[in-house]
């Protein structure tokens, strides 16, 4: 008898649970709703530095589910934060390569920032891990916009597009720990292929590389300008 009422008490928690938890999930999906439609950005006053408002709304809702001790779908939340941050960077710095990727990696760290200033439990890891995925697919696509088309030109065209890459995102404002990782990836996706073909080309034409009186820079100097990047 006793084993069969602790049965019943069991049943009857896991009711109330998964009630409570429906009950939450219909509140944070109002809330969402609501002030996800109130939400404006904007967009005249907006660069790539812009801390989205959604970035709050995304921050309290995942607050109200861990405060009701609620098992509501976490990738829900942040399915929701980011289809809204992503059309709204379509937006920021039009025309202007790379811009929106910038945009969306500094909210995503920001957001990371603030869950891992919160009280560590499994599901705060299992958030910040895939936000840390969301930041490696945005690099990603920042890196094959920006800068490895730059390993299929030739040297001269290199040093042109390089240059002019660099003078567009110099004062680019990114956040200090991603600044220095997104500089390392770009040294480490174009220095090393550059480098050999400049090994290449002084090796068919000797010291003097070339004809033409066009600047040739070395590996270091790349990394050099490079280290310039993002200073805002």
């Amino acid at each position: 008898m006793d084993m069969f009422r602790g049965s019943l008490d069991a049943a009857a928690a896991a009711a109330a649970t998964i009630g409570r938890s429906d009950k939450v999930a219909g509140i944070l999906n109002k809330r969402l709703d609501d002030d996800l439609g109130e939400i404006v950005l904007e967009i005249h006053s907006s660069d790539e530095s812009t801390v989205h408002p959604a970035n709050v709304v995304l921050i309290q809702a995942l607050a109200i589910s861990r405060a009701s001790n609620t098992i509501y779908p976490y990738s829900d939340l942040v399915d929701w934060w980011v289809s809204r941050l992503e059309k709204d960077a379509e937006l920021v710095r039009q025309g202007e390569q790379g811009g929106k990727y910038i945009f969306l990696l500094n909210n995503t760290f920001d957001v990371l920032q603030m869950v891992r200033r919160q009280r560590a439990s499994s599901a705060s890891d299992q958030l910040a891990s895939r936000l840390g995925s969301v930041i490696e697919g945005y690099k990603r696509s920042y890196l094959d916009e920006c800068w490895a088309p730059l390993n299929r030109l030739n040297l001269e065209e290199f040093t042109a597009q390089f240059l002019a890459t660099c003078e567009c995102q110099m004062t680019w404002k990114v956040t200090a720990e991603l600044r220095y990782q997104l500089r390392r990836e770009i040294v480490d996706l174009i220095v090393p292929s550059y480098e050999v073909s400049l090994s290449a080309l002084r090796g068919l034409n000797g010291p003097m590389v070339g004809n033409k009186k066009q600047k040739k820079y070395t590996g270091e100097q790349l990394e050099e300008e490079i280290r310039g990047l993002f200073e805002g």
